[in-house]
């Protein structure tokens, strides 16, 4: 089958889907995949290591990237970051990803995008193309989930809010989509959950159901798979050779990363030096990501710009992180707790996600965040036999998940 895969968004926005076209390509299928990065990074020579060919679709100025994403650090209301995303880093770029949509309808036989694509949903339905949706969280209203950053309040309080978001978003980006959608020849939609972001043929939640299992309530065409990671290719099975030195030297270090916020953070000074005088207050080893690496480094701590999570986070005590849904499964992955220090939209579920399971205290917030704060948070958790019991766990359970073969299962069953 021809299949064509389009994304927006961040890195824990395109590799997940990468990694579902490279298993698509593994089994046997002829896969494309089309990304719009909001810093415009490519992919092209990644996606080339798996066999699939990645195209991008538009590019956006990085002074405005950079003034939106410092913007949205500073709000706290979630709907306010989701229509600031949209309107400064979706927007600018749609009718490039509407131009690469039409042509994956074309050349494919089914298209499946993040369902934030709405371009996507747009093109497939003008033509007839069936078009599965992907949400790498769960997302999806119910009775039995509360909407991001809320707290849970009951099955009854859960539906309302669900009611009240929907309207408010309704409110925002309907105008949006249903402008497009009229340039197209097609009926405008009523609901932005339900119509623009939900496909009628598949749904795929790529969330491990160790951490949050789907729930009672959700239709048949909603099907949780488990986490979409790309494998560990050869030749990357070791840490370079200065970092497993480090990491060999001594205790097991904790990691520090903010991700993809890096582009959303004013100062990424300034996050370095919370790193590190949080680590000196907690006296513990840590490994410190960032783009900015200080020229001395205390003995107990190395700086590194990037790494493959799979190969650190299991020699690693803790994960210190964003929140993001990436970084989030890796580190429950390799049986690791976590300290979250949500910075926008849906970090602030998954901050909840993990402390609901037991690995991972109450989140940091990065307007708050100080050295102090995050230094009593590493000092808990690896104190803590219970949480470390309980993530080990976890990892155990994730790593018998394979995400990308259940969803390859389900396209599969649901187009024979």
């Amino acid at each position: 089958m021809k299949i064509g895969i389009q994304t927006w968004g961040s890195e824990g926005d395109v590799r997940p889907l990468l990694a579902l076209a490279a298993g698509l390509r593994a089994a046997g299928h002829e896969v494309t995949l089309v990304v719009t990065h909001v810093t415009n990074r490519d992919y092209a020579a990644l996606g080339a290591s798996f066999g699939v060919p990645v195209r991008s679709a538009g590019r956006l100025a990085p002074d405005l990237v950079k003034h939106a994403a410092e913007f949205l650090v500073r709000r706290t209301d979630i709907l306010r970051q989701v229509d600031l995303i949209l309107r400064d880093l979706f927007e600018p770029v749609e009718q490039d990803m509407l131009r690469e949509a039409k042509r994956l309808c074309r050349e494919n036989d089914l298209v499946i995008g993040h369902f934030l694509v709405h371009p996507l949903r747009t093109a497939a339905e003008r033509v007839g193309k069936p078009c599965v949706s992907v949400f790498l969280a769960q997302l999806i209203p119910s009775a039995d989930i509360p909407p991001p950053g809320v707290h849970h309040l009951g099955r009854m309080m859960n539906t309302l809010l669900w009611r009240v978001g929907g309207f408010a978003m309704n409110r925002m980006f309907l105008p949006r989509i249903n402008s497009m959608r009229r340039g197209e020849g097609l009926l405008p939609f009523k609901s932005v959950m339900q119509d623009a972001f939900l496909s009628p043929s598949l749904n795929l939640v790529a969330s491990s159901p160790s951490l949050f299992p789907a729930p009672p309530d959700w239709d048949a065409s909603i099907r949780q798979c488990g986490s979409f990671h790309l494998p560990v290719q050869a030749g990357q099975q070791r840490l370079p050779e200065t970092l497993e030195r480090f990491v060999a030297a001594g205790p097991p270090p904790v990691h520090m990363t903010i991700g993809s916020m890096s582009v959303a953070d004013p100062s990424l000074d300034a996050t370095t030096l919370l790193f590190t005088e949080a680590a000196r207050q907690a006296g513990c080893r840590a490994i410190i990501q960032t783009e900015h690496i200080p020229s001395i480094a205390p003995d107990n701590i190395m700086f590194i710009r990037d790494v493959e999570h799979d190969l650190l986070f299991p020699r690693c005590a803790a994960v210190v992180h964003h929140g993001g849904a990436g970084t989030s499964h890796a580190a429950s992955r390799a049986g690791r707790p976590s300290i979250v220090i949500e910075h926008v939209t849906d970090q602030a579920y998954w901050g909840g996600v993990l402390h609901r399971a037991g690995i991972a205290p109450q989140m940091l917030h990065r307007r708050t965040a100080t050295a102090g704060k995050l230094a009593r948070a590493i000092t808990a958790v690896l104190g803590s036999t219970a949480m470390r019991e309980r993530a080990r766990t976890i990892g155990e359970r994730m790593r018998q998940e394979n995400g990308v073969a259940r969803a390859i299962e389900l396209i599969e069953q649901h187009w024979s």
